[in-house]
This record gives C-alpha cells, sequence and structure tokens, in this order.
C-alpha cells in the first residue's frame, strides 16, 4: 500500500461506495427479478424525513420518490464506503474478506437506525427468512468494498 493522505485515502473509499453499492444494487436487482419481489421504498423514506423534517423543506412530492429512493440509496452506499476508506486507510492493507465483517457492520448499522427512525421494525420482529437476503445483499457490497478499495492502491 502506498503512504496516501487522508483525504486521497477519503476519496479512494468513496470510489469504493461507489463500486459497493453497485455490486448491492444488482445482487438486489438480480434477487428481486427471480423472487417477483419488489424495490424497497425505505431510503425514500429517509430522505423524505431530512427533506421535510431537518430542512423543513417539502413536501415532497410522489412523482420525486423513486428519484429520492435512488438518491438516498447510493448517497448512503457511497458514504459508507468513505468510512471504510478512513479505517482501512489506518489500519494499512486488508483482505477483501474483510470486507464481509464491513458488510456486517453496515447491516448492523441499519438495524438500529431505521428502528430509532420509526422507519422498520427492530430486528428480532423479522422472520430469519425474510433477513437472510438482506445479509446477503450487505456481505456483497462489503466484500465490494473492500476489493475496489484495495484495487485503487
Amino acid at each position: 500500500m502506498r503512504t496516501t493522505t487522508p483525504l486521497g485515502t477519503l476519496g479512494k473509499g468513496l470510489a469504493a461506495g461507489v463500486a459497493g453499492n453497485a455490486a448491492m444494487t444488482g445482487a438486489q436487482m438480480a434477487y428481486l427479478k427471480a423472487t417477483g419481489g419488489e424495490d424497497s421504498t425505505v431510503p425514500a423514506q429517509v430522505g423524505k424525513r431530512i427533506i421535510e423534517g431537518v430542512l423543513q423543506r417539502g413536501p415532497v412530492p410522489d412523482s420525486r420518490i423513486p428519484l429520492l429512493n435512488n438518491a438516498v440509496h447510493w448517497l448512503y452506499g457511497t458514504s459508507w464506503g468513505a468510512v471504510y476508506g478512513l479505517v482501512a486507510g489506518s489500519l494499512g492493507p486488508r483482505a477483501p474478506r474483510a470486507g464481509l465483517a464491513f458488510g456486517l457492520a453496515v447491516w448492523g448499522a441499519s438495524l438500529v437506525q431505521l428502528p430509532a427512525m420509526k422507519l422498520a421494525p427492530p430486528v428480532w420482529e423479522y422472520p430469519p427468512s425474510s433477513l437472510a437476503p438482506d445479509v446477503g445483499f450487505h456481505l456483497v457490497y462489503g466484500v465490494a468494498v473492500a476489493g475496489a478499495f484495495r484495487a485503487l492502491d
């Protein structure tokens, strides 16, 4: 690993976050197509809460919900990539398998954040069969972030 400035490490983390988000989105799309499921609208609910509640703007028109859903999904995943970059940049080179732990950490964060915002029930109210795909998507995300970060070095 080359010596990189904190800003450079942050930039690599952001880029790795985009790569991880692309991998996760691809896995989600394939899963939804195979199962006939529907895309989650939770990212749009988070965005709407921020725009209308925190920023005191809005209301967000229904026609903008798909765009808001996509934007929040990508901003969230990219931002976590920055966190990975700063941690990995401080700790030194990490194998892509470190991404498994990172993906689980991001998933765990959502299990705290969303119930706290009253946008999802607590994790213990979900049947394991509904949690498994989400865990899988986050593992894909974490490994892709770790792999992309390492490849950018």
